[in-house]
């Protein structure tokens, strides 16, 4: 029995010296890519960011089906809200001017900043829009 348990712990010994081995080869197949390259992918994504602003009408806990059918809503879900936007506006005073045609309808209505469709705070929506 302990021949047994010698000879098995050696195949697996042996086993798992095999595969790390082949994990270095691989590594080292792989060309390295060049410091120029990375920098300009950065830059490339740095100068175009996807930057809108939307107005958003509602944050509920449950789903809303009114909301949900309104012409050209987008409806997000965030910190387990479901969120009501209407609009993709390149300006903020585009949006804005949006806002206040739905305030009647939509008291709370506001205007909401997405960079990638993640919300960020106004004011850094508004440095990055004098930017560009």
């Amino acid at each position: 029995m302990k021949k047994l348990i010698i000879l098995f712990s050696i195949t697996l010994l042996l086993f798992s010296c095999g595969k790390k081995e082949v994990k270095k080869e691989t590594q080292e197949i792989t060309p390295p890519v060049p410091k120029d390259t990375i920098v300009k992918e950065k830059m490339v994504k740095e100068e175009v960011p996807s930057l809108v602003f939307t107005v958003q009408i509602a944050a509920l806990k449950n789903p809303n089906n009114v909301l949900a059918n309104l012409n050209g809503v987008h409806i997000y879900e965030e910190n387990s809200l479901t969120k009501y936007r209407l609009g993709a506006f390149e300006t903020y005073e585009a949006a804005r001017s949006k806002r206040n045609e739905l305030r009647s309808k939509y008291k709370g209505a506001f205007v909401q900043a997405l960079e990638n469709n993640r919300p960020i705070h106004i004011k850094e929506a508004l440095k990055i829009n004098k930017k560009n």
